[in-house]
């Protein structure tokens, strides 16, 4: 067996448990309809196959299979089938059992071999037959607990829960699978320990009693509470709704997508080719098989991660929920947002729609099963809904609503914005207008893009690295690219062709701000003069050369 040793950068890793710990632990098994959710694809291929042929049988004209003559005939004479004789006239359907059996047989015994454990402090999960793992996650390491429903869960009532890390996906514990009212309760638990634990108090809270059902409930009551439970949605206590996408402006957003139209096109023309040049369907499949798959792949992805979203707030932070087929409830603590961006693709400006994504730390963009949305499709007064969670007030250091306004459609140099100047006509000819940045005391704003408008909020704090670059071109120009990057992001926010002094003023600027902050002026320090004092040199000694460059 394998050891791990715990680091800070690992929080939950591989792990012998020793005697003393297991002695005290209470361990538990998933839910016996576990085998079923992990083997769903089986189960599917399993019942198609015998439908199909008895679909083809009522189709082609051949006699059905009869059960009553088959099992009246008994078993064939051969050694191989000879035990089926214990099922009697049921010998065929014995078969079929057994055969069922064996399929699931491994998904039987990683369900046997799976067991959980919680105590004040830790997550112990033992896994495996042949090569067995011990798995300990820490409670005060813990960032979220998700909740994640596939489609089989949902059907059978059950989820599983996400114990997520700092560090990402590597290192997240899974409970698969429990009843989902014992798996929200058990959340609920975890996560009053995890508060318990990160405020530094010495007793955790005592674990949440069961919901005690009446035995004798009526079938229609037990189907109509399945029913509401696992497709109507709950809501967990202390839960606010902040914003919820419908599904008509979900499919709307869809269909105004240059992606999708694209697409649509392209299926069109796929349909006149095989009219005009009369070629079978399965031709232009087979030679367009990559494409249409994509298009079918990243539209279904886009409903399925849009449809019945809703964002609210929770005592442990922001709460996602989405899902059509699978469907995810996701947490984002306060603390894990390294940035935040607002776009308006072209068409989306018919309708005034917006989308607000965020990067977390742990989860690289589109990493996963997080989405990286925190709206993905909504009006103006939902944007003024979302930001405010994630960004501080103006009178903390953030940004203005007419600076934000300025962000979102503006252009030149506007509400402190610095634009490129007039020679980068040259190499953004229709964006060099748009592209800008304002620096508040907490935030980096950066403007961007004339077809899919961006906007993007870095807190200062936030910034990993920087990057100043200038190719020969631009050094002619007297241009120069700034670029930044954050924990969890893939691709950095970059100032584009901006004056190279300003640039390299900017990258300074930055940088002192990333190890302290710029004082908020409040209205209690008016009156107290100039006195205040920073362990680094005045930000005014390193000023920006104006708002407005070129024209």
């Amino acid at each position: 067996m394998s050891e791990q040793v715990p680091t800070s950068e690992s929080p939950a890793v591989s792990t012998d448990i020793t005697a003393r710990e297991e002695a005290a632990l209470t361990w538990r098994r998933a839910h016996p309809l576990s085998p079923l959710v992990r083997a769903w694809l089986i189960i599917v291929v399993f019942i198609y196959t015998i439908a199909n042929n008895l679909v083809d049988d009522l189709f082609t004209g051949e006699e059905p299979l009869d059960l009553r003559e088959l099992g009246q005939s008994g078993p064939p004479d051969t050694v191989f089938l000879s035990w089926t004789s214990i099922f009697g006239g049921f010998w065929f359907l014995g078969v079929l059992a057994v055969f069922f059996l064996l399929l699931l047989l491994p998904f039987l015994s990683t369900w046997f071999f799976y067991r959980f454990a919680v105590d004040d402090r830790n997550v112990y999960i033992k896994s495996g037959m042949l090569f067995k793992t011990e798995r300990k996650a820490r409670l005060d390491r813990v960032q979220s607990i998700d909740v994640n429903r596939p489609l089989m869960a949902r059907l059978l009532g059950l989820a599983d829960l996400k114990f997520d890390v700092a560090d990402g996906d590597s290192s997240a514990l899974r409970v698969q699978f429990l009843k989902y009212s014992e798996a929200r309760s058990l959340r609920e638990q975890l996560l009053a320990q995890v508060r318990a634990l990160k405020a530094g108090s010495a007793t955790s809270p005592a674990a949440s009693a069961p919901v005690e059902q009446s035995a004798h409930r009526d079938i229609a009551d037990r189907l109509g509470d399945h029913l509401t439970e696992n497709f109507l949605g709950v809501k967990d206590s202390g839960e606010q709704l902040i914003v919820k996408v419908p599904v008509a402006r979900l499919l709307g957003s869809m269909v105004l997508s240059l992606g999708w139209v694209m697409g649509l096109l392209f299926l069109l023309g796929m349909g006149g080719l095989m009219f005009w040049a009369e070629m079978s369907l399965g031709a232009i499949f087979a030679s367009n098989a990559a494409v249409i798959l994509a298009i079918v792949s990243s539209t279904w992805k886009r409903f399925n991660t849009g449809f019945n979203f809703s964002l609210s707030t929770s005592p442990d932070g922001l709460k996602t929920r989405f899902g059509f087929t699978d469907t995810t409830t996701q947490t984002l603590p306060e603390g894990r947002v390294q940035r935040i961006s607002v776009e308006q693709p072209l068409l989306w400006r018919i309708t005034g729609w917006y989308r607000v994504q965020v990067t977390l730390l742990g989860k690289g963009e589109g990493q996963g099963e997080f989405a990286g949305e925190l709206l993905p499709v909504g009006t103006l007064d939902d944007v003024m809904r979302v930001l405010p969670l994630v960004l501080p007030a103006q009178q903390d250091g953030g940004v203005s609503p007419a600076q934000l306004m300025a962000g979102l459609a503006g252009g030149n140099a506007e509400q402190g914005f610095t634009v490129s100047p007039a020679s980068a006509r040259w190499f953004d000819p229709l964006t060099y207008r748009r592209n800008g940045f304002a620096v508040t005391p907490l935030l980096l704003l950066v403007r961007s893009g004339r077809w899919v408008r961006r906007l993007s909020f870095v807190p200062h704090l936030k910034v990993q690295s920087l990057e100043l670059s200038q190719g020969p071109l631009q050094k002619r120009a007297g241009l120069a690219h700034l670029s930044l990057r954050v924990a969890g992001g893939t691709l950095p926010t970059a100032v584009h062709n901006a004056d190279a002094e300003v640039a390299r003023a900017l990258t300074v600027r930055l940088a002192q701000l990333g190890v302290a902050p710029a004082p908020v002026p409040t209205s209690a320090d008016a009156g107290k003069g100039s006195g205040t004092s920073s362990p680094l040199p005045p930000y005014e000694l390193l000023p920006l050369p104006g708002t407005e460059i070129g024209n």
